[in-house]
Parts: C-alpha cells; sequence; structure tokens
C-alpha cells in the first residue's frame, strides 16, 4: 500500500484535514454569493437557525416566514440570498457537515488506535440518533440533488484517510495485509448502514438496538480483514 499522506509526519497525525471552503460549498448549491460582512453574516445565521429548526421538525413542514423569524429578518432580506427554501436546506448540510467533520475526525486522529472504530461508531449512532428529523430530510434533497451531498461524502472519505494513516503507523499491523480500497469500503458500510437504518428501519437491528454499535463495529473490521503480526 502506498504510504498516506503525512505520516511520520506527528502533526500531519494529529491534526484534522483542511476545513473545506463553506463558501465555495455553498455557491455549488446555488446560494445567492455574499460580498459583505453584513450580509455573510445574515446569511450564516438563517442557515444556523434552520439547521436548529430542521434538527427538530422536517423541512418541509417549515415556512419562509417561519425561518425568517427565527432569524429576525425580513422575507425580501430571505430572498436577496436564497432563491428558495430548498436551496437554504442545501446550505444547512454544508454547515452540519462543517461542524460534525472536525469532531468526528478527531476521534479517529486521537483515540487510543484499539478504540478508535468503538468510540466512531458509538458517536455516529448518536449523532443519528440525535438528527432523526434532520438526515430524513437530508436525504430526501440529495435524492433529487447529489451535490448537496457532497460535503458528507467529502467527509467520509476524510475519515477514511485518517484512519488508514493511525494504520500505516501502527506497528503491530501486518502492513502487507493493508488494502486502502477495503478500508475505505468498510467506512462506506458503516456510512450505509447507518442511513438505510435510520431511513428504512429493516430490522432485525435498529439504531437504538443495543447490540447495534458492537455489530457495525464487527462488520467494519470484518471488511478491512487487518492482520497483528502477533497472529503470524
Amino acid at each position: 500500500m502506498d504510504k498516506p499522506k503525512g505520516i511520520g509526519d506527528a502533526d500531519a497525525m494529529t491534526s484534522p484535514s483542511p476545513a473545506f471552503d463553506v463558501d465555495e460549498d455553498l455557491g455549488r448549491v446555488g446560494v445567492i454569493p455574499a460580498v459583505q460582512a453584513r450580509s455573510r453574516a445574515l446569511r450564516d445565521r438563517l442557515i444556523r437557525e434552520s439547521l436548529t429548526i430542521a434538527r427538530q421538525t422536517a423541512f418541509d413542514d417549515v415556512s419562509i416566514i417561519d425561518i425568517c423569524a427565527a432569524a429576525g429578518c425580513s422575507i425580501g432580506a430571505f430572498y436577496s440570498r436564497f432563491p428558495d427554501k430548498i436551496t437554504l436546506f442545501k446550505a444547512v448540510m454544508v454547515f452540519a457537515a462543517a461542524e460534525s467533520g472536525p469532531l468526528l475526525e478527531t476521534i479517529v486522529r486521537t483515540a487510543p488506535f484499539d478504540e478508535i472504530l468503538t468510540r466512531l461508531v458509538a458517536a455516529q449512532v448518536e449523532r443519528y440518533l440525535g438528527q432523526t428529523t434532520f438526515f430524513r430530510s437530508a436525504f430526501k434533497v440529495s435524492l433529487d440533488s447529489s451535490e448537496a451531498w457532497e460535503p458528507f461524502r467529502r467527509n467520509a472519505q476524510n475519515l477514511a484517510s485518517a484512519y488508514l494513516e493511525r494504520v500505516a503507523s501502527h506497528p503491530g499491523i501486518d502492513q502487507d495485509s493493508v488494502s486502502e480500497d477495503l478500508i475505505r469500503f468498510a467506512f462506506q458500510v458503516m456510512y450505509g448502514v447507518l442511513n438505510n437504518t435510520l431511513s428504512n428501519r429493516p430490522g432485525p437491528f435498529l439504531l437504538e438496538s443495543g447490540q447495534f454499535p458492537g455489530l457495525l463495529e464487527e462488520s467494519m473490521m470484518a471488511t478491512m480483514k487487518l492482520r497483528y503480526h502477533a497472529e503470524r
């Protein structure tokens, strides 16, 4: 396996990936550019208030009047920054990803190696359970606008990259057993199971099931197929 970038650099091992450009991501999803600081401040307030609302109420059930009231602005001020409510929700997804990405990546970079997946899966399950309403709205939006999910997709890639760095620096792991593709697929498995379980509740194990986190962690480990030198 090629050595991941930053291996051997102590700062690289503990520092989260560079934060993505929020303004650039907002532009990609159709937010009207805000040139002045005052305009950006109101734009960001509208997004943050909407994120708070979206964690409690399905976004289809929220009106622009409700959002403007929460942000303390006029409807005209709203439309000078967002062409419609769906664009605002895409911006909410950008902010949500910018908020969660560094928190999750810090777990991968700083937890004792043997506890990384346990802590990460526990944090993910807690996040999904606590934001069920938001994620269901986000899934619905991303079905029609795949670019809206890109910040979350980037977060998943960064998590896998951070884990690869930890694996490459672990003296007990047989590096010949390391497959970058399998490790990245394990993180794909994590998100696929979380998203499907929240959306469709297929059972037999649900997010709130006590066995769910451990089973998901075991599935990720089985997918990675890592070997330790002691096992030889």
